[in-house]
């Protein structure tokens, strides 16, 4: 028997005893097994501890076993006896009821959690960790990190973390063998995403010094006339050699062009983004369209079934938004809660739905969402008492349906514990698990 399901068997008898206040005792072996009970108990002092329905473990212990979810927990921080700040994080693993196990991991902000086909791939400012159904395995990081921007598993079979490191991007990846590796990218900042196995921003000259230089001359070699006075410019964050970044794709700053994003709609060496094109004091959705291989970017305007630009604007947006390839549309859903799906040849587009709950005062609620093929889950912790409830909606059609409400996770939040009130940073669905369409 593994050790993680021996754990669970001896919490799960724990538990049943706070449930049922006694052990039943064999007849003809109660000193014994009185014996065997003290014991087990001496040894779940250390490792479990009972919130409702959730078990709260050393992080070695943690199994994936029945979960469908996993989530992150932290950017809390107070003072506690001394001036110095108090930092909690957790990573938390729930099944189709909202029941699950918890367990202690540093705080760092960003807290990106990532279920690939490896495991659930998370992290610490000293290590990363990737949780099977067979364990949980530690890796020691070379340097200590204290912000995450995004996670990603690469077609090379790798699992890869980029996080913010001084005036740049770092980029830590764990191979399939159990090696790892680690890229600077110093003085590279702007939207990062993956296309293969390649991690990819898109920046420009005016706020990534580090490729100035190298994004110029390769403009100059690409137009052969005049050079602007800015650029923007796609670059490879990992697998290169040398101090610079490779620069694959350049063309002059757009006017009135923004996006905040961590992930590229991917076709070939095409990469496409959501983003947004101040006109005239108006917000209107376009998409970028970066052709590595030509090194030139085209924007596509997006324009609904009657041929009308879709307006974006303060109730509106696309930032930061989760995504997938359905089809030929790319779908996404931002960090509003606002959902698009639009061809990324054509531009043709549609505007889909947004969450329906309030986001704002006492009374509204905190999301953050994941995305499938079939549609979007939005996991809602309520301002007011930090009840948590996972909903999803079908990309098409239907409503926003609650799949589980669970108070446990509030203890983990604000209650009964020492720090202010943290957030639930990210989450991830398990991979072939599609409950919400069920």
């Amino acid at each position: 028997m593994r050790m993680g399901e021996r754990l669970d068997e001896l919490c799960e008898t724990a538990a049943d005893e706070q449930e049922n206040g006694r052990l039943k005792k064999s007849r003809h072996a109660r000193r014994w097994a009185l014996l065997l009970v003290v014991l087990s108990v001496a040894a779940l002092a250390w490792s479990c501890v009972f919130h409702g329905t959730l078990t709260r473990k050393p992080v070695g212990f943690l199994t994936t076993n029945d979960a469908v979810i996993a989530l992150r927990i932290g950017r809390g921080w107070t003072t506690v006896a001394e001036d110095k700040p108090y930092y909690d994080g957790w990573i938390v693993l729930l099944d189709a009821q909202g029941r699950g196990q918890v367990a202690s991991v540093d705080e760092i902000n960003g807290g990106d959690v990532l279920w690939s086909e490896r495991g659930v791939f998370y992290g610490s400012p000293s290590r990363d960790y990737v949780t099977t159904d067979s364990g949980t395995q530690e890796i020691v990081r070379s340097s200590v990190r204290d912000e995450d921007v995004q996670r990603y598993e690469l077609s090379s079979g790798a699992l890869a973390v980029v996080k913010e490191e001084g005036t740049g991007y770092r980029v830590d990846s764990v191979h399939p063998d159990g090696t790892t590796s680690s890229v600077e990218n110093a003085g590279v900042r702007g939207n990062v995403g993956q296309c293969g196995s390649r991690i990819l921003a898109i920046t420009d000259t005016e706020r990534s010094e580090g490729i100035k230089s190298a994004a110029f001359e390769a403009y100059a070699a690409q137009s052969g006339g005049s050079v602007p006075e800015a650029l923007e410019v796609v670059v490879q964050l990992n697998d290169f050699d040398g101090d610079v970044p490779p620069v694959l794709a350049v063309t002059p700053m757009g006017e009135g062009l923004s996006s905040y994003q961590h992930m590229f709609d991917c076709e070939g060496d095409v990469i496409t983004i959501p983003s947004r094109k101040v006109e005239s004091e108006r917000e209107w959705l376009v998409l970028q369209r970066w052709d590595l291989p030509a090194g030139q970017r085209t924007i596509v305007p997006v324009v609904d079934e009657d041929g009308n630009a879709i307006e974006l604007g303060e109730d509106l947006g696309v930032s930061d938004s989760e995504a997938i390839r359905v089809g030929n549309e790319y779908r996404f859903v931002s960090s509003g809660g606002d959902a698009f799906a639009v061809d990324t040849t054509s531009g043709q587009g549609r505007y889909l739905f947004s969450l329906d709950t309030p986001t704002y005062g006492p009374d509204g609620y905190l999301a953050t969402f994941q995305v499938a093929e079939t549609g979007v889950y939005a996991l809602k912790d309520r301002r007011s008492d930090r009840v948590v409830t996972l909903s999803y909606r079908p990309w098409e059609g239907g409503q926003w349906r609650d799949i589980f409400t669970t108070r446990d996770l509030a203890y983990y939040l604000n209650e009964g514990y020492i720090s202010s009130a943290l957030d639930i940073q990210s989450f991830a669905v398990r991979p072939g698990w599609d409950g919400g369409a069920q």
